[in-house]
């Protein structure tokens, strides 16, 4: 048998080393700096730096704008995040979390937390929640039906928020935020229309890419409109074992619309829509032991329309607000997955469908005051549920062919939150010392369609959470602050009202639990951010969160069970408390600074470490699985002065990592693979050909490195092999991919 994750100790060493020379590298700048300080130098107004760290902010917020979308050759939520540290997009290959459920990548995992935990908005309207896998690995990490609604396309930046939000928004494991364009992207420095026109080809997945964006207008209204279009075949992994061949396309528009009304008010208009089809064939019994063809076949459709109508009003003098900015929206998205095979003796065709709609206001509104600086606001959204589960069995030889459950009842979520911010700036040595207290209340109510079943009822949940920030600019390049922040998690519909069985004798049962209680969290943060010396800058947060009430379904005995006469059952609990800290490093230096005829010469460095441990009611203490490696990412760049050009060298390092049983989750005790560190290295360029044309160029992987990702196949447990699960030959499929290309050109005007 093939051994897929060797553990190879030296190359542990390696990396460890590699990690202690960047950083022993940075700090022996500030040397060179006093040997060049007598040297003339003017900034270049472009350098490569992947992703942005928010300035004289008490938060960890890392900016990813369109130019650097563009640079790493983004076209997936997973290539979005790939240089941040402590942030990853976990991937499913078909058969990962269950046979029936689709392949991709469901959601991200932000220092150490994953799934529903992360919050995920567009324009601020949140992206639907996963809902989990049937049938094997009952574990809420497993989604049957993922959060993947989005064209990286479509939008003009993406904030990546670590660790509990702030008051306007709920959650426990930070947040991605998704900026749709906007014709004030487009139309600058007095232009009436502009636009663009790209096409680009990532071999990873033999995908292409055709947009157009454009923009129209003058002060008083802009309008924009966007579409993109893809379509590719199965990814690529560099291994023996090839994912089932698939062909695949999306469709992504965007419309949005401003008007200026006069100084005061101003009215916009966004719609978005989204769908994606996915086609698989030739599924065979490599995944599942039980399926003897190889002619099982899955399609998948997704859709996701958004429509947003938003007002803002910037009166003269009036004592509630200074600015008050309304949104209100209604969207609807929907993941159907309908999977067909042949067993020894008849055909399964199982249909999943998934729907929710989401309709909503909020209001925001800021105020200063003296040395107050308010922010407060109101928001109230429904969201709607609808799934269902139907398999038909040709050819069985049972009373009945026909077995329908679902995903969760058909419900409603409705919620009601207000909160308010206040920055208090005072002047301390003359410099800023800033401290932002902060509440946020929330009132949540869940509503089944049919309460008297499996034990599934009405339930309401209420919460305050405070938080309280610090920062202080020591010096005008020193800046640094202390928080904390208390979060909160209400279960969703999936985890208070889901079910499924298999068949009408119920042999497995998996259930929702309306006794549940929220997550919660409180969280700890320290930071620094230093630019004393002129070239260099360096941003270091320390971080450590306590965790409680960790939702995730636990295996009952079958006289615990609310159904009787089950083989396997399952049920939604709150299963333990967590801990979790850890660190991030952030530095980047410009070489023009400190060496002769280096201008336009720079380093970058982002490196990040997270630990922590679990424990159950019985005060037993475990890992937590779904916290990855450590990594650090150097790149080596040069832009020219000109803005003609630029090259990006970057050299990717991450630790192994062995999972063990886990009291947060469902997990057995043995039988996790070794996951091997590795190492990578990439490549970007871009080219400003002229003024209306640019080529951005990108080689992954340069080495062809054969390598796995362990927050997507680190969990893979051989001990379910009991239900048919062929997991050695599950990881082997999921490999990351090898030596490829992405490549866009952009054509302006």
């Amino acid at each position: 048998m093939r051994e897929f994750h060797p553990q190879r100790q030296p190359l542990k060493t390696a990396q460890l080393n590699y990690l202690s020379l960047c950083i022993t590298a940075l700090c022996a700048f500030p040397s060179l700096a006093n040997a060049e300080e007598e040297k003339s130098y003017t900034s270049l107004p472009v350098i490569t730096v992947y992703a942005e760290k928010e300035d004289n902010t008490p938060a960890s917020i890392a900016t990813i704008n369109r130019e650097n979308l563009d640079k790493t050759g983004t076209n997936d939520m997973a290539s979005i995040v790939k240089y941040l540290p402590l942030v990853s997009a976990p991937f499913s290959a078909n058969g990962a979390s269950t046979f029936y459920a689709g392949s991709g990548t469901s959601s991200y995992n932000i220092r150490g937390i994953d799934g529903n935990r992360v919050g995920l908005d567009v324009d601020g309207v949140d992206i639907a929640d996963a809902t989990m896998a049937t049938w094997t690995g009952a574990s809420m990490r497993n989604s049957a039906s993922g959060r993947d609604y989005i064209d990286p396309e479509m939008f003009q930046s993406v904030n990546i928020y670590s660790g509990t939000t702030d008051a306007s928004t709920d959650g426990i494991g930070g947040r991605v935020s998704f900026i749709n364009k906007s014709p004030d992207d487009y139309l600058v420095d007095g232009k009436t229309y502009a636009g663009t026109a790209k096409v680009g080809y990532s071999s990873a997945d033999e995908a292409w890419l055709t947009s157009v964006t454009g923009a129209v207008g003058n002060d008083s209204v802009k309008a924009l409109i966007a579409y993109a279009h893809r379509d590719g075949h199965e990814v690529q992994g560099n291994s023996k074992t090839k994912q089932f061949p698939a062909d695949w396309k999306s469709d992504a528009v965007l419309g949005r619309l401003i008007w200026n009304i006069n100084d005061q008010h101003q009215l916009g208009f966004t719609a978005d829509y989204y769908k994606k089809h996915n086609y698989i064939t030739e599924m065979d019994g490599s995944t599942y032991t039980s399926i003897i063809y190889n002619d099982g076949t899955q399609d998948q459709n997704i859709q996701r329309q958004q429509f947003i109508l938003d007002y803002v009003f910037k009166p003269t003098q009036f004592v509630l607000f200074d600015k008050l900015k309304t949104k209100t929206w209604y969207q609807e998205s929907n993941n159907d997955t309908r999977t067909t095979y042949n067993t020894s003796t008849y055909l399964r065709d199982v249909n999943n469908q998934f729907e929710e709609k989401n309709i909503g206001i909020k209001l925001e509104a800021n105020k200063a005051v003296g040395i107050h600086n308010l922010t407060y606001g109101l928001t109230a959204d429904k969201k709607e549920y609808d799934s269902t589960r139907k398999e038909l069995r040709n050819g069985a030889s049972t009373s009945s062919n026909l077995y329908q459950g679902a995903y969760l009842f058909n419900s409603e979520v409705n919620r009601y939150a207000a909160h308010i911010t206040d920055e208090i700036e005072f002047d301390v040595a003359d410099r800023a010392l800033v401290v932002t207290p902060s509440l946020r209340g929330e009132r949540s109510e869940y509503r089944p369609e049919n309460s008297t079943y499996a034990g599934v009822e009405d339930k309401n949940f209420s919460y305050f959470a405070p938080g309280l920030s610090i920062s202080y600019q020591l010096t005008p390049h020193n800046y640094t602050y202390a928080k904390y922040t208390h979060g909160a998690r209400v279960p969703s519909a999936t985890e208070l009202g889901s079910y499924f069985q298999t068949s009408s004798s119920v042999s497995y049962y998996l259930s929702g639990n309306s006794d549940l209680k929220k997550e919660t969290s409180d969280a700890f943060e320290i930071g620094l951010r230093n630019s004393s010396i002129d070239g260099i800058k360096v941003d270091l947060t320390g971080f450590y969160t306590n965790y409680k009430n960790f939702i995730d379904y636990k295996q009952l005995a079958s006289s615990e069970c609310t159904v009787s006469g089950v083989y396997l059952c399952y049920e939604a609990q709150n299963l333990a408390k967590a801990a979790i800290w850890g660190a991030e490093l952030s530095a980047h230096i410009d070489l023009g600074h400190f060496i002769n005829n280096t201008d336009g010469f720079s380093l970058a460095l982002v490196a990040g470490k997270t630990k922590g441990h679990a424990e159950n009611e019985d005060g037993n203490k475990t890992g937590i699985n779904s916290i990855n490696p450590g990594k650090a990412s150097l790149t080596f760049a040069y832009d020219d002065p000109n803005k003609r050009f630029g090259l990006g060298f970057t050299t990717t390092a991450v630790e192994s990592k062995t999972a063990t049983q886990d009291a947060s989750t469902y997990s057995a005790s043995s039988g996790y693979a070794p996951v091997a560190g590795y190492t990578v290295f990439d490549f970007t360029a871009y080219w400003n050909i002229n003024k209306f044309t640019k080529l951005n160029v990108g080689l992954n992987n340069i080495f062809d490195k054969t390598y796995w990702n362990y927050s997507t196949v680190g969990t893979l447990n051989s001990s379910v092999s009991a239900s048919g699960r062929n997991t050695s030959t599950l990881i082997d499929r999921s490999a990351e991919v090898g030596r490829n290309v992405v490549a866009s050109l952009e054509f302006k005007f």
